[in-house]
């Protein structure tokens, strides 16, 4: 396998090693009383990508080369105890900024057809993530108002 191809599987290896899902899973966000499925599903998300990310680093070894999945940024830091339905909008964005960064990966993994499907994987289970966290975000479903007796 080339040396860019390498770079870009390390890239992908860090959209997955150091994602905000990754993060939150670690950190202390408020999270009231009955609401655990957030977290629930945070932790799924981190777990599928860890298995994704151990097929990754198997991969660049097998290529004789160094996984490196590099650091969280900084600016997840200042997020770490706020309130969960407001780091479910967060994650929301950041996964689509990292949806958009595995498009460009696919299309930079043209000639590297082992690495291309990979990205192409990782980027089908990031949409489907994006799919859970949004799903998150939305508002419970208010119940029907109860018609009132009325007065005689």
């Amino acid at each position: 396998m080339k040396a860019d191809a390498i770079h870009w599987l390390n890239r992908l290896l860090g959209l997955h090693c150091k994602s905000f899902p990754q993060y939150l899973q670690w950190s202390r966000p408020h999270v009231p009383a009955g609401r655990g499925e957030e977290l629930e599903a945070i932790r799924a998300i981190a777990m599928d990508q860890d298995a994704l990310a151990d097929r990754i680093s198997r991969m660049i070894v097998d290529a004789d080369a160094l996984p490196r999945s590099g650091e969280f940024p900084m600016e997840f830091t200042d997020l770490h105890d706020l309130h969960i339905d407001y780091l479910l909008r967060a994650a929301v964005g950041y996964q689509e900024q990292d949806i958009a960064t595995m498009e460009r990966l696919v299309e930079r993994l043209q000639t590297a057809p082992a690495a291309r499907a990979i990205a192409e994987e990782a980027l089908g289970m990031a949409k489907g993530h994006l799919d859970t966290l949004r799903e998150l975000v939305q508002p419970p479903a208010k119940k029907p108002a109860v018609a009132k007796p009325a007065a005689p």
